[in-house]
């Protein structure tokens, strides 16, 4: 039972649920396309090229999930994300690839270099 887990493993399950919500390219496009403010579905159809079944069983993982938030515009469908730490969490895994990328060309660069001769003396 749930209950009887400690407090970190429960949390440690919800933030796993979090991160496979996030775990598709098309949602991660979304996010970021939300992230300058809110957008109509038909842009967001325009923009990722999905079908419309498909973008919405996509918006429908991040709503549940309370990743983004519907509104209604003139009789048009909108989506915004629901809070900033969304936009930001995604500008921190975009910092952390650049990190990645870098130290894994830092790694193969040095795979690179000729081995060198000790010196002969």
């Amino acid at each position: 039972m749930k209950d009887d887990l400690p407090a970190g493993v429960v949390l440690s399950e919800v933030k796993a649920e979090l991160f496979k919500s996030m775990g598709h390219p098309a949602r991660i496009r979304v996010l970021e396309i939300l992230s300058d403010g809110p957008v109509a579905v038909s842009r967001l159809r325009d923009e990722t090229g999905l079908e419309p079944s498909n973008l919405s069983q996509h918006l429908g993982v991040l709503r549940r999930q309370r990743l983004i938030a519907p509104s209604r515009q003139d009789g048009r469908l909108f989506y915004e994300l629901s809070c900033p730490e969304v936009s930001s969490l995604l500008l921190s895994a975009r910092s952390l690839l650049g990190t990645v990328l870098q130290s894994t060309r830092l790694t193969l660069m040095t795979l690179d270099e000729p081995l060198k001769e000790p010196a002969v003396r």
